[in-house]
């Protein structure tokens, strides 16, 4: 009895290493076209204005970005989070000043974003790469991330941040898969930005719309916990960061 309970113990050890092989998955055509779809209807439904009442110092607002906040896709999940906060002495150009310092989000942004670089720079338009570090109980995966970013100045002295995903890719024993192959814990990522002046401070809003793979039957235990509450608390912990480091600046 002891030695089966010692092998399952050692199979679900192994099972749960970063970079199994074995549970690689490939993004298909018809699941990054739900992605598409998702995500040009929730693009057309925005007004780039604040949403929630986040006036009060250290408040944090912590939601679903839309209807729901995690949506069934042929094989994935999109998840779809909003969160904002109100920052107490801060402005416009702080919060601009910490968003557009891409070199540095490796230091704001830690322990989840490991590195972080410009690669382009063209006015309001960004060209970024960040590694990122996914991790939740035993499981954990490194991503190779590039994203196009395109800021805009709006009325009343606000401002938006657009950032779409144009590359992840997972990294399994040191080496970048392709594309859409791997573990699946994170395929996309786009993220929206609104940043209002407001009396005494200045209002801070991110709404993350991500993809990952669905969870297989048999390995909900290791799959379910990375796919359906990660997304919620590294959008909380990056609106944290931001606030911290605008507090710096």
């Amino acid at each position: 009895m002891k030695v089966m309970t010692l092998l399952r113990t050692i199979f679900l050890i192994a099972c749960a290493l970063p970079a199994a092989a074995q549970f690689n998955v490939q993004l298909s055509k018809e699941t990054e076209q739900a992605f598409d779809d998702y995500v040009k209807a929730a693009e057309a439904k925005m007004d780039w204005r604040g949403r929630f009442h986040a006036d009060k110092e250290g408040a944090l607002v912590l939601t679903a970005g839309g209807a729901q906040s995690t949506i069934d896709i042929k094989d994935g999940l999109i998840h779809d989070w909003a969160a904002a906060t109100f920052v107490p002495g801060g402005t416009v150009s702080k919060a601009l000043a910490v968003l557009q310092d891409y070199d540095n989000y490796k230091t704001f942004y830690a322990p989840q974003v490991s590195d972080s670089k410009l690669l382009l720079h063209n006015g309001n338009k960004y060209r970024v790469y960040l590694r990122l570090n996914k991790s939740k109980g035993v499981v954990s995966a490194i991503l190779d991330s590039e994203y196009d970013v395109d800021f805009k100045a709006l009325d009343g002295g606000r401002w938006s941040k657009l950032s779409r995903s144009t590359k992840m890719n997972e990294v399994q024993f040191g080496k970048p898969q392709a594309d859409g192959i791997g573990l699946g814990f994170l395929w996309r990522l786009n993220a929206y930005w609104v940043i209002e002046p407001r009396p005494k401070g200045v209002y801070v809003e991110c709404r993350s719309i991500s993809m990952s793979r669905d969870i297989p039957k048999g390995l909900a235990w290791m799959i379910k916990p990375m796919v359906t509450t990660l997304p919620k608390e590294s959008l909380r912990d990056t609106m944290l960061g931001t606030t911290k480091a605008m507090a710096a600046k």
